[in-house]
């Protein structure tokens, strides 16, 4: 099965295993398949793939059991069909002691924050690590991220289709700080992050126009990176 640029970059973004991975907002679960497909190279324990919309969700649970279940070396997997801030991880086995990873990817910054915080709550005392691909807002993502006590386990940007994405990966039990303008994601050697970058910079500038916009500490953030060395990245 071959993933989009992204998908495919998530995916490679998972180092270790996880007793549960949840692939969040999935749409047709082509993220979550292409794990469950390559199960020795991830070594996980079971597959969620979790989206509100019930036609889709029938749609991925009719493909998986056409074209995984066939085959015993293939992980475990299941398929819910709820809202993602409901996510039942304290009903999982071993909950408190097992390792979860949630990915969340293709929603905007305001709702990616709203689902962290709702799933944080409901699953109190839960190890829950977050891969997270924002469409938009990332700066305000990564604030929250940092005020909830998150740390950086690893970051990348990428471009696909002419939009950029930053993909963070973090933890609570890391110990390297979260940048709110990234850190490990920037080569700008590269002209695709020059480019970004710039781009990214424009975009607050014109939102200093409105009065109502606080932004000016941001523009000072993105400003100051710009400024740096490309031999920092």
């Amino acid at each position: 099965m071959k993933l989009s640029r992204r998908l495919q970059a998530i995916q490679n973004m998972v180092q270790k295993p996880y007793d549960h991975l949840w692939d969040c907002c999935c749409d047709h679960g082509y993220l979550g398949q292409s794990f469950l497909t390559e199960r020795d190279k991830y070594s996980l324990g079971i597959v969620h793939l979790v989206d509100i919309v019930p036609a889709l969700m029938n749609e991925v649970s009719a493909r998986l059991n056409v074209e995984l279940s066939a085959s015993e070396t293939h992980g475990k997997w299941q398929v819910h069909c709820l809202d993602v801030a409901k996510l039942p991880i304290t009903s999982t086995e071993y909950a408190k002691d097992a390792s979860h990873l949630v990915i969340i990817a293709g929603v905007g910054g305001d709702l990616l924050v709203e689902l962290i915080q709702a799933i944080e709550q409901n699953n109190r005392g839960c190890l829950i690590e977050f891969l997270l691909c924002p469409v938009h807002h990332n700066y305000k993502v990564r604030q929250a991220l940092v005020a909830r006590g998150f740390g950086l386990v690893n970051e990348q940007l990428v471009e696909e289709n002419k939009r950029f994405y930053e993909i963070i990966h973090v933890a609570k039990n890391s110990h390297e700080p979260l940048s709110l303008v990234g850190s490990d994601m920037w080569d700008l050697s590269r002209p695709a992050d020059q480019r970004y970058l710039k781009e990214t910079l424009a975009h607050y500038h014109r939102m200093k126009q409105n009065p109502a916009q606080q932004v000016n500490d941001v523009i000072d953030a993105y400003t100051e990176l710009l400024s740096a060395e490309p031999s920092k990245f």
